[in-house]
């Protein structure tokens, strides 16, 4: 980011969720399969395309591939083919996250300074609802919130797709040069400064607390 005058009276943070606020933990994903009594329902009604999205969602998850895959692409492809045991099992891995406690406590800093903080996620609605119940106090920070949404019945808008980032824009009547985004993918980085937004790559919440000191956001 170039030397700008942040304040709390002109700009707004946009977060990332997933490895940035919660993060996953591998070993309770592989617990909640190997425990999950209804796999042979899982593999009689799988069909290719739900293994291809199965196996993309795997591969994303292990940060093995770029591409940004969606639990709800994962379930709507299950519920295509009645498929509710591979529904279960991905809700309840998906569920298997916990707070990065450190930027929590980022946020509520910032929150105490005056900021007012968004969520901008590739979170499904599915799990997304599930995580409001489960973390209430950490998704009370956010203000304004925007998640992948169909564009039409073979189209779905997720980050990094300028029209994700765009509608956020729209929705909440900002400009892009108010918004200081956070997210842990640097295609998402980069689209976001391409269109005019504030961004910083996220990597661990040391390196963000020193990003923010050294644009005067926060003191050192």
């Amino acid at each position: 980011m170039n030397k700008i005058d942040f304040s709390p009276d002109s700009h707004i943070f946009l977060w990332d969720l997933h490895d940035v606020i919660l993060e996953k933990s591998l070993w309770s994903w592989f617990v909640s399969c190997m425990r999950f009594k209804r796999k042979r329902e899982i593999i009689r009604h799988i069909n290719t395309k739900t293994i291809k999205i199965a196996f993309l969602f795997l591969l994303e998850r292990l940060k093995l591939t770029t591409k940004q895959m969606v639990s709800e692409e994962l379930i709507k492809a299950a519920q295509a083919t009645n498929n509710d045991a591979l529904v279960e099992l991905t809700m309840t891995v998906c569920a298997s996250y916990h707070p990065i406690k450190k930027t929590v406590a980022l946020i509520q800093e910032l929150s105490n300074l005056g900021y007012t903080h968004h969520l901008g996620s590739n979170i499904g609605k599915t799990v997304f609802d599930d995580c409001t119940q489960k973390f209430p106090a950490i998704f009370s920070l956010f203000q304004g919130v925007t998640i992948p949404f169909e564009l039409s019945a073979t189209k779905m808008i997720k980050k990094p797709h300028p029209d994700f980032f765009n509608a956020h824009i729209t929705k909440y009547n900002l400009q892009p040069e108010q918004i200081i985004f956070i997210d842990d993918k640097l295609a998402n980085v980069q689209i976001a400064r391409s269109l005019g937004i504030h961004a910083i790559h996220f990597k661990n919440p040391r390196q963000l607390r020193r990003e923010l000191i050294k644009h005067n956001i926060l003191k050192s």
